[in-house]
């Protein structure tokens, strides 16, 4: 009789070892899945920052003493040029930042008023005819 026991013993060994094999098999299946995804993923972003370094033009660095002096006030004049585009854009981003902050849901009450009315709204709603000690049987 005791051999059923192992048996039991035996079979209940082997289940174990079947689903904890199962269990790495689908935790390796869902691991390749996700390492799939990433390849990818970084593969775009590979594309993606190989196509702005491609679009980036380094700036011209080349002696210029013997250049045309005509040309070379060209090349200072669009260097201003576009130093005060990014100054105006620059400008106009901080502009629109302050209006929003002038003109926001804080702008006229002071923090200490924004907290009252905050806890105002979660306070317990007062019961009409209620309130008082609860404890009390009528």
């Amino acid at each position: 009789m005791w051999w059923w026991v192992w048996v039991l013993l035996v079979l209940g060994a082997l289940a174990a070892v079947a689903a904890l094999a199962w269990m790495l098999w689908r935790a390796g299946v869902r691991t390749l899945r996700e390492a799939g995804r990433a390849s990818e993923t970084f593969s775009a972003v590979g594309e993606r920052a190989a196509a702005a370094a491609q679009g980036a033009t380094p700036p011209d660095t080349s002696p210029t003493i013997f250049d045309d002096p005509v040309d070379l006030s060209a090349r200072v004049a669009d260097v201003r040029r576009r130093r005060a585009e990014r100054r105006g854009r620059r400008r106009a981003r901080s502009e629109r930042t302050w209006q929003e902050w002038a003109t926001g849901p804080s702008a006229g009450e002071s923090w200490l008023r924004r907290r009252e009315v905050s806890k105002e709204s979660r306070r317990a709603p007062q019961v009409p005819g209620g309130g008082g000690d609860h404890t009390r049987l009528p």
